[in-house]
Order: C-alpha cells, then sequence, then structure tokens
C-alpha cells in the first residue's frame, strides 16, 4: 500500500518543480521584456536595456577589463572572507563554549557589530594606503561579525539534555565538543556563512568604490563617471551572479558537511 502511494506520488512532485520551474523563467522573461521596454523608451543614458547591457559584456570581455576586474575583486574576496570565516567561527565557538569569553568578549562584539564599518573606509585607506591590504579588511570586517554571532547562537543553543547524556558516557571535553556541540551547531554556522558571503560582496564593492582604482567597484565608479550605464549594468548582474554562486556553494558544503539538515535550496544571503 505504501509503495503504491509512494509512487503515485512522484509524479505529482515533479510535475510541481516542473510548474515551479517553469513559473521562474517566467518571471525572468517578463522581467527583461519590461526592462528591455522601459530602456529603450527611456534611453541608455539613463537605463540601457538587456540588449545593450549584453552587447556590453561583449565589448568588457573583448577588451579584458571585466576579467582583470573579476580577479582582483576575487583575490580580495577570497582572502577576506577565508579569513573571517576562521576567525569568526573560532571566536563564536570559544564565546559559546566558555560563558567566561563570550561575558568578556561580548560588549566588543556588540560594539563593532553596529559600528558602519563604512565611515572608517577613509581611514583605513589612510592606515593601509590603496592596495589590497585594505580591501581585503574591508571585506573582513563585513562579514566577521555575522559569522561570530550565528556561530555563537549555535552553540547556545545545543540542548542541554545532549551534553548531560555525553558527559553520562563519559566523554571528556573534546569529545563533547567535537561529537555534540559542533554538529548542533553547523546549520547556524552555515546560516552566518551564507549572510557572510553577501556582507563580503557588500564590503568589497564598498571598498573599491571608495579606491575607485581597480576591481568591479573601480569599473563600476568609473562608467559611471562616464555615464555608461549599460556597462555598469554589466559589473552589477555580475556582482549579483557571484553572490548568487558564493551562497549555492555554501548550500553545497552544507550538504556534505551535514547531510542530516534538511536546508532549502535557495535562500537569502543577507
Amino acid at each position: 500500500m505504501s509503495q503504491r502511494v509512494m509512487a503515485e506520488s512522484r509524479p505529482l512532485k515533479r510535475s510541481f518543480f516542473s510548474r515551479e520551474l517553469f513559473t521562474q523563467w517566467g518571471i525572468l522573461a517578463v522581467i527583461l521584456v519590461v526592462w528591455e521596454l522601459i530602456g529603450r523608451k527611456v534611453g541608455t543614458f539613463f537605463m540601457a536595456g538587456p540588449s545593450a547591457v549584453f552587447k556590453a559584456a561583449g565589448e568588457l570581455i573583448a577588451s579584458g577589463e571585466l576579467q582583470s576586474a573579476l580577479g582582483d575583486s576575487l583575490l580580495g574576496l577570497a582572502t577576506g572572507l577565508t579569513a573571517a570565516a576562521i576567525a569568526g567561527i573560532t571566536i563564536g565557538y570559544l564565546m559559546g563554549w566558555f560563558p567566561s569569553v563570550a561575558r568578556i568578549l561580548n560588549p566588543y562584539v556588540s560594539a563593532f557589530y553596529v559600528l558602519p564599518i563604512q565611515a572608517m573606509i577613509p581611514v583605513i585607506i589612510i592606515w593601509l594606503g590603496i592596495g589590497n591590504a585594505p580591501r581585503i579588511l574591508c571585506v573582513f570586517l563585513f562579514s566577521l561579525f555575522e559569522i561570530i554571532i550565528n556561530t555563537y547562537t549555535g552553540v547556545k543553543n545545543v540542548e542541554p539534555t545532549y551534553v548531560e547524556v555525553g558527559r553520562s558516557f563519559g566523554a571528556n571535553q573534546t569529545q563533547l565538543f567535537s561529537k555534540v556541540v559542533a554538529p548542533h551547531a553547523l546549520p547556524f554556522i552555515f546560516a552566518g556563512l551564507r549572510i557572510g558571503c553577501s556582507r563580503a560582496v557588500k564590503g568589497m564593492v564598498v571598498a573599491e568604490l571608495m579606491f575607485a582604482v581597480t576591481g568591479l567597484g573601480g569599473l563600476i565608479a568609473t562608467y559611471s563617471a562616464y555615464y555608461r550605464t549599460d556597462c555598469v549594468f554589466v559589473v552589477v548582474l555580475l556582482l549579483t551572479l557571484l553572490g548568487v554562486v558564493l551562497n549555492n556553494a555554501v548550500l553545497s558544503l552544507e550538504k556534505r558537511v551535514a547531510p542530516w539538515q534538511r536546508s532549502p535550496q535557495g535562500g537569502m544571503i543577507g
């Protein structure tokens, strides 16, 4: 009986997902058509349509500008985000596992979390110049505290019963940490990483807009000065795609590391 019910439910599931996919592509088609019509009506000076953006993308790729800027941005993004992930997870775990560490660091984490990092960028440039170092630091600061707070929350939300059961079976601190606390905190950590990735991309662009020298933010600043909205939209769409790729990469990693967690396929990244 159960097998027949499962067999009958499979076509419905496939049909549902096909309708969902069709709806998604339909919405995208409507957006592109409306965007193209508005772009042709107001002109590329105010808003370039998809056809103009596609043509500008070809020009930027042919000249090598887009690839060069993307490479510069990815270097700073990868370095800053990796450092933020390592530091954020470590600090979050320590705060969640040791109450004394949480009491010491909580005021500082709260203060830096609400600090407007954008306002500090001119000071960072004065300190570090306009090379890769300030860009890496901006990415690091933009994403660090989201990861710390989510990791800390995950460790604190571990059921005390699980810890007590582990202790009753003779588990030491290291075993409790690795076998009980860490697995239960993983959903929060990956949520923090997804938000951190989004924040990192924003931090990268904000820093590069301030530098206006290299990277994708530099391209935006340059072509905005020339009122090339088609080229600006190329970079903006590339940044959006970069954020989506990072989000999906974290989701894929979560499936491998924590396959027992049922995470949504999509989801906002912050």
